[in-house]
């Protein structure tokens, strides 16, 4: 009996070890503490969120497209073996400083691509006298000669490489991707190896446009949403597909922008070596 006892003390002492100290201190004793308040049981109220922007229509586009758009492909000199074709395609170093610098001090204001798409979209506001300059193809002079200038000048730019050639001698590889893309330039896609869009059939859809923007997502983390055509060329068939495609906007050359889909068809001019100065800021304010 004597042993029950002890035992039975023991274990209250045990159970009255366990409770907080602290919750000892701070209670009130019962007569003394104040009564509890009861849980108001009205909500409080959201704060305000921003409605979505509202996308423009086909027409709001097509009035807000008057921003230039300048389109460049290789940076480099002339070789003995570049025809007169390749001629009109490929910039010198000097050229392409040259005319970087008259835009710069033409007044001239370089925007990021998804910021033009902003404007024509949903009418997101730009700085005055803005261009946007863009690279098609993915020659290693993109990282060699255009980002180093456009660093120097605080320019911001697209570069739409084809994903064939990634990785392979003279053209841009995955880490010089992720550079550019730190850098604050854009990447966006051009097919896989350089196809007409208005040639494609079948299995080509899947190859030429959804493969190459799964590829870029991939090699930079984040989704890839803008394309340029081939040759600058487009056709009102390609569009639906484009669009399934998951491209929020792209870029073609010269013609007229589509009326129906102007924010698929944005209008490019190239800027041929012989341009100087003076005159590539003349055919900005002709042809825009």
């Amino acid at each position: 009996m004597r042993r029950r006892t002890l035992l039975a003390a023991a274990g209250a002492a045990l159970l009255g070890a366990c409770s907080s100290p602290a919750a000892e201190r701070t209670s009130a004793p019962r007569s003394t503490r104040p009564p509890t308040a009861t849980p108001s049981t009205t909500a409080e109220p959201l704060p305000p969120t921003s409605a979505p922007p509202t996308p423009g229509t086909a027409a709001e586009v097509l009035a807000r497209s008057t921003v230039p758009v300048l389109c460049f492909h290789q940076l480099r000199e002339f070789r003995a073996d570049d025809g007169a074709y390749a001629r009109t395609m490929i910039t010198p170093p000097a050229t392409f400083r040259a005319q970087l610098e008259a835009l710069r001090d033409g007044g001239r204001t370089p925007v990021g691509a998804p910021q033009l798409v902003d404007h024509l979209q949903f009418g997101a506001p730009l700085p005055e006298r803005p261009v946007l300059l863009t690279f098609d193809d993915g020659s290693v002079t993109h990282h060699s000669v255009a980002l180093p200038l456009l660093r120097e000048l605080g320019f911001p730019a697209a570069f739409f490489p084809m994903t064939v050639v990634l990785g392979k001698a003279d053209w841009l590889s995955a880490d010089q991707l992720r550079e550019m893309d730190a850098a604050g330039m854009t990447i966006g896609a051009h097919t896989w190896d350089h196809q007409r869009v208005d040639r494609l059939a079948g299995d080509q859809w899947v190859e030429q446009l959804d493969r190459p923007r799964a590829e870029l997502g991939e090699i930079l983390g984040h989704p890839v949403d803008l394309l340029a055509y081939p040759h600058g060329v487009w056709s009102p068939e390609a569009l639906p597909r484009v669009e399934a495609a998951g491209y929020r906007a792209a870029f073609q050359l010269s013609d007229p922008q589509d009326p129906a889909a102007p924010l698929l068809t944005i209008r490019r001019i190239m800027p041929p070596p012989t341009w100087d100065g003076p005159t590539l800021l003349a055919q900005l304010d002709g042809s825009f």
